[in-house]
């Protein structure tokens, strides 16, 4: 179909049962297409975006295309996914900034068993945020304050990202991943193999990989569709901490932090 066959079929109207009269403005039209996507229709061939959107084809491979090269889906296996991009805008909503706040009595419960240095973070573009930390007078000095950004590839809530995100998003961080200590794991295939083992045993592990010294544990924060809000994790300085004592108090508070942060959702939505 050529672009002048498309525009057309658009001046004629969507076909029969589609989501409407198609939108004139372009905007509105990429909006269409990011509107087909859903929890059971998270992969999408071109040809089901045009049918779920009432667009031609011809329009959804030009508007599809440049939602691809700028990051918002990603393409693979002939289908279509959300991409980095859109997932990295999510996490500016309100309610993702209220995570810290809701987030912190589960901390405080992670703090009172393990004894550790307790951190919360959330994916900023390249790089681990530290959005929230929960201390006391006994895990020792902080190695990060809040706000500070780590690299993916060398901190326990990194990996939990690389392990659980997109596929984009691990190909970038191991593409060229700096050393910054000697324990630092830069091999893109041991990584990958790292990454397999995150999503095989639900947690992250890093032994002075970002800090001499310092080594961590993190769990993903997971949303009721399967997407990654956080990750969950503590920190020691010294002594390795024991993943069989640390990884179920950590699971537990990032259910229920997951949890509290779906009611929140559902209390900004619509009509709230």
């Amino acid at each position: 179909m050529s672009s002048l066959d498309g525009e057309a079929a658009e001046r004629k109207g969507p076909p029969s049962g589609s989501a409407g009269p198609v939108p004139k403005s372009v905007a509105a039209r990429t909006l269409r297409i990011l509107d087909t996507f859903d929890p059971d229709h998270c992969g999408l061939s071109l040809s089901d975006i045009s049918r779920r959107s009432g667009l031609p084809v011809a329009t959804c491979h030009r508007l599809v295309g440049e939602l691809v090269e700028w990051g918002g889906l990603r393409r693979a296996d002939g289908r279509y996914r959300i991409g980095h991009k859109l997932w990295s805008l999510g996490l500016l909503s309100e309610s993702h900034h209220g995570l810290a706040e809701l987030a912190a009595p589960y901390m405080h419960d992670v703090l009172f068993l393990t004894k550790h240095v307790v951190n919360l973070f959330v994916l900023d573009g390249a790089q681990a945020l530290l959005l929230e930390r929960i201390s006391g007078t006994r895990p020792g000095r902080a190695l990060h304050r809040v706000g500070d950004r780590l690299a993916l590839h060398a901190s326990a809530g990194g990996k939990t990202f690389l392990a659980y995100g997109p596929p984009e998003l691990a190909k970038a961080a191991l593409s060229n991943p700096q050393r910054l200590t000697p324990n630092t794991v830069v091999d893109p295939t041991r990584l990958r193999r790292d990454l397999e083992q995150v999503r095989r045993k639900g947690y992250a592990v890093t032994l002075e990989e970002a800090v001499r010294s310092a080594h961590g544990i993190a769990v993903p924060v997971t949303a009721a569709d399967g997407s990654v809000l956080a990750a969950l994790g503590v920190v020691t300085v010294g002594t390795r901490p024991r993943p069989a004592a640390v990884v179920p108090v950590l699971q537990i508070a990032a259910r229920s932090i997951a949890r509290e942060a779906g009611r929140l959702a559902v209390r900004s939505g619509p009509g709230a």
